[in-house]
């Protein structure tokens, strides 16, 4: 039994009737020299799985809460565990074509994961392609994995060769009995008891959200400082500042957040719990191409790319604001050292899209140099003092924060830090096999929160980029028209350079 970090609980905290804390992958298999044809589908997929158990750590575990919402929840190696329950069956109509395909798979996404079982589900999705391909949509929760664990089970997963694997003997792992509830509350008193300042925390917090609940209720501020007040030291009152104070000023803000407020588009508002999707593929060699021409770093393309494709699709809808858009990027923080693989390692940066600059090298060089300040202003705060502030705030009370941040649709009136998030997550540069079936292509989906309706997420694999644009349904009901606009961009660096 392992207790969460505080960062692995925020992604259960996050969660409302509109927010989910999973994230996604759609993978397209070619099972064409696959034994029988059948690599990739339903039953190789639920044997493979069944025989890797004792390395897919986070499939076989589950939550099991502390009452209450006294202290954070535990994983358990899952005493009810049932392949059937995560490994289904589905299909799309004919022609199956990459539309209809995200048609089923925005759905699928659009579902919370059951906390009463392990957090993951995998769909295995025929008809793609005429018939010829095979789809795999794998759902895991945030709390559960970050991207570097993402590929660590991938790794688990798929094969280097096409031949696929003789052993496939389900594995032997001894599931772990559920403690009672008095056995969680007494867990709880020992920590509180090796870290009292925890405890201060947590009762503070308590009786300030049921004091103010009515206030809270009405009030933005109030809201904030529940939200944000179990931040501890210097960065934590700069960031109460920064949210109470409309007339912040520069010097008020911590060193790895947005200097100013982001630019309000079509897609900063409250968001429904409806998604669509679209996804695209780029070729890495011309990428490589400007990388080269530019003299910068892969990165910086990507992010490049995405600046022109955003300011290329506000402009058609007569929206670009004349201020510039804002990133959050993703960042791991990732040492080696780390005594559980599967917990989460991650913060943020922020950075400049430069979506104001129509001249794309000039564009790129501006984006270019907002991610060189805001890697330096990152560098300089240390990796636990990122993740420290995350183990404060009680999981009642943070939940029910989220919760009426959503109701009060705060996002509709509140200033925005950052527009959208963008990720680039480093693939393998050869092909994978899943049970002999050739995997083609591996488009991320990431999630979406209240103010910030769309997601662009690209993974790179043998030489492709595989871009997926995740998006509120009634936010950006157009998201298809973004990757048209993101093959538009990438001619417009070729021919600049």
């Amino acid at each position: 039994m392992r207790q969460l970090s505080g960062l692995d609980v925020s992604f259960l905290n996050m969660e409302t009737h509109s927010t989910f804390g999973h994230v996604s992958s759609l993978n397209l298999y070619d099972p064409a020299n696959s034994p029988d044809g059948a690599g990739a589908g339903l039953a190789a997929t639920k044997e493979l799985i069944v025989s890797k158990l004792d390395t897919l750590v986070p499939f076989r575990r589950r939550l099991v809460e502390v009452p209450f919402g006294l202290d954070f929840p535990y994983w358990i190696d899952d005493d009810d565990f049932d392949i059937d329950f995560h490994v289904r069956h589905h299909a799309v109509p004919p022609p199956g074509n990459p539309q209809q395909l995200s048609e089923v798979v925005s759905r699928i996404h659009a579902r919370a994961l059951d906390r009463r079982r392990p957090l993951w589900e995998l769909y295995v999705i025929e008809g793609v392609d005429e018939g010829r391909l095979i789809a795999q949509v794998t759902k895991v929760h945030h709390a559960a994995i970050d991207g570097a664990a993402g590929a660590l089970i991938l790794a688990a997963l798929l094969d280097i060769t096409p031949e696929p694997r003789s052993d496939l003997t389900p594995v032997e792992w001894t599931p772990e009995r559920r403690p009672t509830d008095t056995e969680l509350l007494q867990r709880t008193v020992a920590t509180f008891v090796r870290r009292p300042e925890r405890l201060v925390r947590h009762t503070l917090h308590t009786v300030r959200e049921f004091a103010r609940s009515s206030e809270s209720s009405r009030s933005l501020a109030a809201l904030a400082d529940i939200a944000v007040q179990p931040i501890p030291g210097p960065v934590g009152s700069l960031l109460r500042k920064r949210l109470r104070d409309p007339n912040r000023r520069q010097e008020d803000n911590p060193p790895a957040l947005p200097l100013t407020s982001a630019p309000r588009t079509l897609f900063n508002a409250s968001i429904t719990p409806h998604r669509r999707l679209s996804y695209t593929t780029l070729p890495l060699e011309s990428a490589k191409e400007v990388r080269r021409a530019v003299g910068c770093t892969f990165n910086d393309v990507v992010m490049a790319l995405c600046s022109g494709t955003l300011r290329r699709y506000l402009l058609e809808h007569d929206a670009l604001p004349e201020d510039s858009l804002v990133a959050m990027v993703p960042v791991s923080i990732r040492t080696g050292a780390e005594e559980d693989v599967f917990q989460n390692r991650v913060s943020a940066m922020f950075a400049d899209l430069a979506t104001n600059e129509p001249d794309p090298l000039r564009r790129l060089a501006r984006t270019r140099a907002a991610m060189d300040g805001a890697k330096q202003n990152f560098a300089a705060i240390p990796a636990e003092a990122l993740m420290d502030f995350t183990q404060f705030a009680p999981p009642a009370v943070a939940a029910r924060a989220m919760r009426m941040y959503s109701r009060l649709r705060i996002a509709d009136r509140a200033a925005m830090p950052f527009n959208l998030v963008i990720s680039n997550v480093p693939g393998p540069n050869v092909p994978l096999y899943m049970a002999g079936a050739e995997l083609k292509h591996f488009y991320p989906i990431s999630a979406l929160v209240d103010g910030q309706g769309l997601n662009i997420t690209v993974q790179s694999y043998n030489g492709s980029l595989d871009f997926g644009f995740i998006a509120d349904r009634e936010l950006v009901p157009d998201v298809w028209r973004l990757t048209d606009l993101l093959h538009d961009s990438m001619d417009e660096l070729l021919a600049a350079i």
